[in-house]
């Protein structure tokens, strides 16, 4: 390992969503983009090795890596089925590809701005980074790839685990401006899981198996329910598979920490921004992202402002992982009574965090309030 310690203003560890969604809008404000900016990985980010999906209703910054978008989507349970209007949000699928290539192509018009391929070996608290080919020095280091989840008592472990497929079909078989958020038609198995259908076209669509657990399921097991959903729910048994995805996402109401630091920050997953009820994340990544570059660009520090004394959604969010994990209600039937109760707007809305107190009163009168109520008074009473 060389001796010389290479510096920078801010080193970010990491060029995955949070990575690169930093670079982006710390590239935005003009009295940072003189800055020297380090961006370290040990991939190159050359291939589509995920997808993320969002809603918003207004355009993202990376609209242009968008591979698809909905103003309407399906909901399936056992008991209900409706095509929803979810005005004035757009669901969007995003191609990470895409984003990666647009995030390399703006970093490439500075050239203070640079990408370097290495494993990190260690992280200090003094703003250090021992790699395998360098050492590597900054007044802050945004930290998305090195973190453990904190084992707690009375905290709540769940994942979401899926697989999804991309298949391609000779005949024309989507309606391309309907996909399919949730379909809890499919088997439960004493737990909580569904299918997404996200049709790009007529003849291509991502179709994916999503379960809410403690643990992941055996890799065949995804794959007998994707073949069993494709043949009985959307009768297609003649399919190409061009592309797979797997993933797992904590889904704990376990605090993240912030980082090692004032000088070494987590963002990302690593910092909290994965939504404990739902393992959603891209649209809070950019929130935090947003949060962080504005402070910069005040001279303040990096996650001022960012602290609450009291944060109702992570409340809302550790009673509905309680629901889950006492098991006292089937978990589809909480999704089935909001989406059969109330626009589908404002469920969206409460999901992404942007709802007033009275929006959030309604949403818990639609829900199950002789199972919802004693676990939200358990939780606030910390039994």
């Amino acid at each position: 390992m060389p001796d010389k310690t290479l510096t920078y203003d801010y080193i970010i560890a990491g060029a995955g969503a949070a990575g690169l969604s930093l670079v982006c809008h710390l590239l935005g404000h003009k009295s940072l983009q003189s800055k020297r900016i380090l961006l370290l990985d040990r991939d190159l980010k050359q291939t589509n090795d995920r997808t993320w999906c969002f809603w918003q209703t207004e355009d993202s910054p990376f609209e242009s890596c968008l591979r698809s978008k909905w103003s309407k989507l399906h909901f399936h349970s056992p008991k209900f089925s409706a095509l929803l209007d979810i005005s004035p949000y757009r669901y969007k699928m995003l191609d990470s590809l895409s984003f990666y290539q647009h995030c390399f192509t703006l970093m490439e018009k500075f050239p203070n701005v640079e990408f370097r391929q290495d494993e990190i070996v260690a992280l200090e608290p003094n703003g250090i980074i021992k790699g395998k080919q360098a050492v590597y020095q900054a007044q802050y280091v945004f930290n998305s790839v090195l973190f453990q989840i904190p084992k707690l008592p009375d905290k709540y472990y769940l994942v979401q685990h899926f697989k999804g497929i991309f298949i391609k079909t000779a005949a024309p078989v989507f309606k391309p401006e309907e996909p399919t958020l949730m379909d809890f038609r499919v088997a439960q198995h004493q737990d909580c899981r569904f299918m997404y259908v996200l049709p790009v076209n007529a003849h291509e669509a991502l179709v994916e198996y999503t379960g809410f657990s403690e643990a992941a399921l055996p890799q065949e097991e995804y794959d007998r329910e994707l073949q069993t959903y494709l043949r009985d729910y959307l009768n297609i048994t003649d399919y190409t598979v061009t592309h797979e995805e797997f993933g797992i996402i904590p889904m704990t109401d376990a605090p993240f920490s912030k980082g090692m630091s004032e000088q070494v920050i987590n963002i990302g997953t690593a910092g909290g921004a994965t939504k404990a009820s739902t393992g959603y994340t891209f649209s809070f990544i950019q929130r935090q992202c947003a949060a962080i570059a504005q402070n910069l660009v005040r001279g303040k520090m990096p996650l001022t402002g960012s602290k609450s004394l009291v944060d109702k959604f992570a409340f809302y969010d550790s009673v509905f992982l309680r629901v889950l994990a006492e098991k006292k209600q089937e978990p589809w039937e909480v999704f089935h009574a909001m989406f059969s109760k109330l626009p589908a707007s404002l469920i969206l809305k409460f999901l992404n965090e942007e709802t007033s107190l009275p929006e959030d009163l309604r949403i818990m009168n639609a829900v199950d309030k002789h199972i919802f109520l004693p676990a939200a008074l358990k939780q606030g009473l910390g039994k």
